[in-house]
């Protein structure tokens, strides 16, 4: 069996520290051509910093590729959450200047990775056998792609891990600091120990609720009243509404399919013969031309293969379906690439750049760098002695002597000094340019340089199946067919004829009028439903079709009206079982306080039952009759030996209770350690659920989701 299939099937050792491994997997063509535009989307925004869309969208495939039995929209849900608690953790590390270490890499890789859990790793012994697990890195490197999605697949889930094992190091160091003071004291692992170690022998007398609530079947309708009258803050009822849905999605027919799949193979002929490559994709394409440059290792797996065979320019690739859309593409550019440059530069700065405080105007930041650059390109030594000098990154100047490191080519970033593409393989290792960026003038050497590799330009023609008119009309017929039948009918039957019918349903989810969202509708006519429901002249059982601006159509039930007030009927019976009890408690004290004999044996005669004798209790279980019975444990520990306790309404019933005994093994502190532990652990919990919260609470987040 294969690593691949091996990860799998160990899914469950994928929720670790702070969520789940997020891993890159092969994903949807709609996702992967994002390769192709340039990366400007984001789908929200955490304290400022964005969150991606292809992070979100990274994040949901794999959610759906190993949760296939929860719906979409929860997984949709589930995904921006653990982003979220992700991120958070890492700025509030970062905050506090935490950072992590080669050896601190490869330790997580040996305990929080996903492979630290895989056998194939693992020596006799079953712990991780890092040198095996780098072998198999050596090997993985080495292997061949071609015609092997599997090791392709690998490869990327080993990307993914490398760059994101940072991440959760960052995370774990900054809740280990956090937790570092925060221990339990031996004054409360000693109490905690005492808890478990002390016991109390008693005799007792139970008298289930079940023998006696039927005397106190009959509650008066005044009694619930008055009772509710003398507790009115605790049955004030909110204004909602309870909706129920069933979605009827708009997807195209297989004749939808079958038609995009002609037009698409007349489209491959006219792109293969056209000279004309960017206005055809700007004409025929849902996404518009890209003009950049990509690297074997920077593209989709589809085009990846396709190069490994077919790179010459005019190669053809396509049409080919994924999922709804179809894609087309032809190699119109071929050009040598480094896809790393090792660059130093020096920053003159003026009042319009961005991140700058100079004074400077800009034709005077054109003229101070023109004359170091023609400087250093008669004498390049002079560089490192003018980058201290004269140049306005500071820092990198200082600290780098202007270096900015090793820049990684992605395909969009050749244009990182504007004119002077460093990447190309003209421009030598040892070459000086300028140029201009938002940040000022740059004079860049180039200090080192990756061998140059091929890269290539694809004119690319994406379209997305979409329902024909002719599908839309039958959907609708379709829904109004289903809206007639089910008209009349509850909200049982509707549901399940729906599931019968494979319609997609969400089932009672409770609304305020002050809400713009439903939680698992999540579409732009949320608010519009709301409003529908709050209506005056609406009432239980109501139905309504609504239409989505993506032609999905969504059938709306109205399931429950609740308006403000004191809904008695709704209470009822929760009520009627509290009074009862309350009753049995009057009738019980009444029988204690007139009777003269109050021994346990008198109780037991007076009441039909066998005394239980010898009973042994404690407060860490505080098990009685198979029930957890606390307040019973309580009474015991507090009362003199041999007297008989007043009635004790428990949990199950009513007790009566004679200590005989208390008893409290060792003492010894050494037993305490273990305590401490135990209720480190718990304490650490319950802080890391609360800080949770309040980091939440606490971060500004802004949620575009909708906008995609």
């Amino acid at each position: 069996m294969s690593l691949l299939e091996k990860i799998r099937r160990n899914t469950w050792f994928l929720f670790l520290f702070i969520g789940i491994v997020f891993i890159s997997f092969v994903l949807d063509p709609n996702i992967l051509f994002k390769f192709f535009t340039r990366n400007t989307n984001i789908i929200g925004k955490l304290n400022g910093e964005n969150i991606l869309i292809k992070e979100y969208e990274d994040c949901f495939q794999f959610l759906k590729k190993f949760r296939q039995e929860d719906p979409y929209y929860y997984l949709k849900n589930e995904a921006w959450r653990l982003l979220i608690h992700e991120r958070i953790l890492n700025q509030q590390a970062i905050k506090l200047g935490i950072q992590t270490t080669k050896q601190d890499f490869w330790n997580a890789v040996s305990k929080q990775s996903i492979y630290s859990y895989i056998p194939f790793f693992q020596d006799k012994n079953g712990i991780f056998d890092i040198r095996k697990f780098k072998l198999y890195l050596n090997n993985l490197e080495n292997s061949s792609n071609r015609d092997n999605y599997k090791i392709e697949e690998e490869k990327r889930i080993w990307d993914y891990e490398r760059n994101n094992i940072p991440k959760r190091i960052l995370a774990k160091k900054y809740v280990e600091m956090l937790m570092y003071g925060l221990n339990t004291s031996l004054i409360e692992a000693e109490l905690n120990y005492k808890d478990k170690n002390f016991f109390s022998i008693v005799d007792y007398v139970f008298i289930p609720y079940s023998e006696i609530e039927h005397k106190y079947n009959t509650i008066k309708n005044y009694e619930i009243k008055n009772y509710i009258k003398q507790h009115k803050f605790l049955y004030k009822k909110e204004n909602l509404r309870s909706l129920s849905f069933v979605i009827f999605p708009s997807e195209p027919s297989l004749e939808d399919e079958k038609n995009m799949k002609n037009k698409m193979e007349k489209l491959f002929y006219k792109l293969k013969y056209t000279n004309q490559n960017a206005n055809f994709v700007s004409n025929q394409s849902e996404q518009p031309f890209d003009s950049n440059f990509y690297l074997k290792k920077n593209l989709p797996p589809i085009l990846k293969n396709f190069v490994v065979q077919n790179d010459k320019i005019g190669s053809m690739f396509g049409p080919i379906k994924r999922g709804s859309i179809y894609v087309l593409a032809k190699i119109i550019g071929k050009k040598m690439i480094s896809d790393s440059v090792l660059s130093s530069h020096i920053l003159i700065s003026h009042e319009e750049a961005i991140r700058s405080s100079n004074k400077r105007t800009k034709k005077e930041a054109e003229k101070i760098a023109k004359n170091i650059y023609n400087l250093v390109k008669k004498n390049p030594k002079k560089f490192d002695f003018l980058v201290k000098e004269k140049s306005d990154d500071v820092i990198n100047a200082k600290k780098n002597k202007g270096s900015l490191g090793w820049l990684k080519y992605d395909g969009q970033n050749v244009n990182v000094f504007g004119k002077f593409n460093i990447f190309n393989s003209e421009n030598k290792k040892g070459m000086i340019g300028f140029s201009k960026t938002e940040f000022g003038y740059h004079i860049i050497r180039i200090d080192d340089k990756s061998i140059p590799k091929p890269a290539y330009q694809f004119a690319v023609v994406i379209k997305t199946i979409i329902p024909s008119k002719k599908t839309k009309d039958i959907l609708y017929k379709n829904v109004n067919k289903f809206f007639i039948e089910n008209k009349n009918s509850s909200l049982n039957t509707l549901i399940n004829n729906a599931r019968k019918k494979r319609y997609e349903t969400i089932y009672f989810k409770n609304v305020r009028y002050n809400q713009w969202e439903i939680d698992g509708l999540n579409t732009e006519i949320d608010k519009k439903i709301i409003d529908w429901s709050f209506e005056n002249n609406r009432k239980e059982g109501d139905t309504k079709i609504m239409k989505t601006s993506n032609k999905d159509y969504i059938l709306v039930y109205l399931s429950k009206i609740r308006k403000k007030g004191f809904p008695v009927e709704e209470i009822k019976n929760n009520l009627i079982s509290f009074i009862r009890r309350k009753k049995i408690e009057n009738f019980f004290y009444n029988f204690y306080n007139m009777e003269k004999k109050k021994n346990l044996e008198y109780i037991a005669f007076y009441f039909y039952k066998k005394i239980k004798k010898y009973y042994k209790i404690n407060f860490y279980d505080s098990i009685i009759n198979n029930f957890k019975e606390p307040k019973v444990v309580g009474f015991a520990s507090s009362l003199k030996l041999y007297e008989t306790s007043k009635p004790i309404l428990g949990e199950n019933g009513i007790f009566f209770i004679k200590p005989l005994k208390h008893s409290y093994t060792s003492n010894n502190p050494s037993y305490f350690s273990y305590e401490i532990e135990i209720l480190n652990a718990s304490l650490r919990k319950k802080i890391l659920e609360i800080l949770e919260k309040v980091l939440m609470d606490k971060s500004k987040i802004e949620d575009y989701r909708k906008n995609f």
